[in-house]
């Protein structure tokens, strides 16, 4: 797929070219310790009998980082984040992006979650920690991106093209589209990823050019419940994610049905949260996966109690 820049280009110098006044913002510098223990018995392969099983003590995304927005005139404000990961391996980037928002929308370029995941991914994303955002196609925060936003009412959309420096010409190697309605309550959202494999198999691709379509609904109230749930296809790969909120606990479910072979593997997260009070949370999981593929057989099951301390 194969996209003329120029326009997106301009569009933006256009915006940070517009005289401004700046003004003193909102700015925050936050901290969560995410400390737990976690019992994992896998299966390693369908063609060894070995498997392992152990304790650990460990990081659960443990972060901090900083944000904060400023008043920039003319009904327009600058707003940036910078998040960095602790785990016991080190530290790494999570969220590193820059954007400027108003009555146009907002237009945001970095590496923080994007149009795909946060109409039909995001919305379904309810474990702390067990959750694989779909096994047919895993979009989580990705860099390189430059997303748009925009909406009005109950009607939202938005757009992120991924620019990738490679040897190839395509200067936009992946773009997703999306847009949702609320609907009382609920919420409505459709999404649309495609992928050059040309540059994009470098750092985001398996190789392959990939056309994915999405829908969720989430935010179905049924009775003290809370229902979402989502479809996803890719070329012949049929995807299902069913997350099912009961007060504090909840119930996420991952399917994939691979159209070629027959393969459906499956994955199922129980999930309990627990406010201990100011800033001090406890969640608890119990996650279930099974390969079920012709490559491999592995059972997965991992139990973990996490307590969660916001130091800031």
């Amino acid at each position: 797929m194969k996209f003329k820049t120029t326009a997106i280009a301009l569009a933006v110098a256009g915006i940070v070219a517009a005289p401004v006044a700046v003004q003193a913002g909102a700015d925050e510098v936050y901290a969560s310790a995410r400390v737990g223990i976690k019992y994992t018995d896998a299966k390693l392969t369908d063609t060894s009998t070995a498997a392992t099983s152990d304790f650990d003590v460990k990081s659960f995304a443990s972060r901090f980082g900083m944000r904060g927005e400023t008043d920039l005139g003319n009904g327009m404000t600058g707003f940036g984040r910078y998040e960095f990961g602790v785990s016991d391996s080190g530290i790494s980037q999570r969220h590193l992006y820059v954007g400027l928002k108003g009555d146009f929308g907002s237009v945001l370029m970095g590496k923080t979650y994007h149009t795909f995941y946060n109409y039909v991914v995001g919305p379904l994303d309810n474990p702390w920690w067990h959750s694989t955002n779909t096994m047919v196609e895993s979009v989580g925060r990705t860099g390189n991106g430059i997303t748009y936003a925009g909406g009005s009412g109950n009607f939202s959309f938005g757009a992120t093209v991924y620019m990738i420096s490679d040897a190839e010409e395509t200067p936009l190697d992946t773009v997703e589209l999306g847009a949702s309605f609320a609907v009382g309550d609920s919420t409505i959202g459709v999404a649309y990823r495609s992928v050059d494999a040309d540059g994009a198999n470098k750092t985001q691709g398996n190789g392959t050019d990939e056309d994915v379509m999405a829908v969720a609904w989430s935010g179905i109230g049924i009775g003290d419940t809370t229902l979402g749930v989502s479809y996803m296809n890719q070329d012949k790969d049929n995807g299902i994610v069913v997350d099912w909120a009961i007060g504090n606990a909840y119930v996420h479910l991952e399917t994939v049905d691979y159209d070629a072979s027959g393969e459906a593997p499956m994955d199922i997260t129980l999930g309990y949260t627990q406010s201990l009070g100011r800033k001090t949370t406890m969640y608890y999981e119990f996650n279930n996966r099974d390969a079920d593929t012709d490559n491999s057989d592995d059972d997965y099951m991992a139990v973990m109690a996490v307590l969660k301390y916001d130091i800031i």
